[in-house]
């Protein structure tokens, strides 16, 4: 018989294995231990974040987190994730990593969690027995770049990230982010974390990704993360300065970094947006993007008044 033992992560000897886990349970992940380790290290002191993984001879098969929700000023909420290899589904492992994440989430005194995963019928079977709601769905698509044949307009100046003030490029990321459909609306992000999460982030590809520029000013923006090795990559962002959207700039940056990412080896290219983004639909339709599945988010209130559930094992 399988030895079993649930234990806190570490982040070291865990990170290969995690790796695996994301990639069976999430078919489109484009992740590296590299970038997994990237993240663990880059999220601030006040998110609060703890982690659990699921070990079998050795082997990482199921993990859970919960953080705060730092990104939103005031938010009681924070983000709970479970995924458990398919192979050790059905044995009460996720059931009890669960339980760890939301003692944790009950401890920072959360009034709520927030999942997000990709869809299936048994993600979903298992949070609807805990109490989650639908709340807000991201349709994925993908494309192979080498098919995408429409050219960026010509009168638009392109400029790849690489060559420009990381500050202008965070203005227009910040301002635009604003105006992405979330269960919780993102505030502000300070701008060294911003450095983190996208510029310094192991995949970020800055020489395949552009800003369109209107006298001198980067309007738009399109951000690729790509794993060169394995020919992956995905769409991180695409956003356009409300003064300056309806001019065709953001869908100029996006094919500028479609045809780089064919030209240095991408196969498939990923992206999610909102159901309700209309605008960003159909560009993607236009570029040739092809439905592949659905994120989900769902999401369980009255976290701080439920029953405690067993303290975190050590």
């Amino acid at each position: 018989m399988a030895s079993m033992t649930i234990r806190p992560l570490d982040e070291d000897r865990d990170a290969a294995g995690i790796v695996e886990l994301i990639r069976e349970t999430v078919p489109t992940a484009v992740v590296s231990v590299e970038s997994w380790l990237h993240r663990e290290r880059t999220l601030p002191e006040r998110a609060e974040y703890r982690s659990w993984v699921a070990e079998s001879d050795g082997r990482v098969v199921g993990e859970s987190y919960v953080l705060r929700n730092f990104f939103t000023e005031g938010s009681r909420n924070g983000f709970l994730d479970v995924g458990v290899r398919e192979s050790h589904r059905r044995q009460g492992i996720g059931a009890e990593l669960y339980e760890l994440a939301l003692a944790h989430a009950r401890a920072l005194e959360l009034e709520g969690v927030i999942a997000r995963f990709y869809e299936t019928d048994a993600g979903t079977a298992f949070a609807a027995a805990r109490g989650f709601r639908l709340v807000r769905v991201d349709l994925e698509s993908s494309v192979d770049p080498r098919a995408v044949t429409e050219l960026p307009d010509p009168a638009v100046e392109l400029v790849p990230v690489s060559e420009l003030d990381p500050r202008l490029v965070y203005e227009v990321d910040v301002e635009t982010s604003l105006d992405i459909p979330q269960t919780e609306q993102i505030d502000h992000i300070p701008y060294d974390e911003w450095l983190g999460h996208v510029l310094e982030h192991p995949l970020f590809q800055a020489e395949g990704s552009f800003c369109a520029m209107v006298d001198g000013i980067p309007a738009a923006t399109s951000f690729l993360s790509a794993d060169l090795e394995s020919g992956r990559g995905v769409n991180m962002y695409t956003g356009t300065l409300r003064a300056y959207r309806g001019r065709g700039l953001g869908r100029a940056a996006k094919l500028a970094a479609t045809h780089w990412a064919a030209a240095h080896g991408i196969t498939q290219i990923v992206t999610t947006n909102d159901e309700r983004n209309a605008p960003m639909l159909a560009i993607n339709r236009r570029l040739g993007y092809e439905p592949i599945g659905r994120y989900v988010e769902l999401l369980k209130e009255g976290t701080a008044s439920g029953p405690a559930p067993p303290a975190p094992a050590t």
